[in-house]
């Protein structure tokens, strides 16, 4: 009796084991769609990461032409601010100039 209680104890273990075995989720390799899908996926995060980086640079370079442009037109500003004094400068001179002749013409 012993025996049989025994050997019954152990029929339902292994069917408990062998139920909860089958009950589980396998590995399955993937299929070629699935596997065409994953390249896919890398391939368009590897363009979009590209994209981000050409446009990051490209950002970088119109900031530094911009900058280098605000530099030339203050450049500019600067001399032409200069060349209008110093026109100004000799335009006053001639000015005098032509006053001081006018009062040696009535002497």
């Amino acid at each position: 009796m012993k025996f049989t209680k025994l050997m019954g104890a152990a029929l339902a273990i292994g069917a408990v084991v062998l139920a909860v075995s089958a009950c589980q989720k396998k590995e399955e390799t993937p299929g070629p769609a699935e596997s065409m899908g994953k390249q896919i996926d890398s391939a368009v995060k590897n363009a979009g990461d590209q994209a981000a980086v050409a446009a990051d640079k490209a950002q970088d370079k119109a900031t530094e032409a911009g900058q280098k442009l605000d530099q030339a037109m203050s450049n500019a500003k600067e001399e032409a601010k200069d060349l209008t004094q110093k026109a100004g400068e000799k335009i006053e001179a001639t000015g005098q100039q032509i006053q001081d002749a006018a009062k040696d013409a009535k002497k």
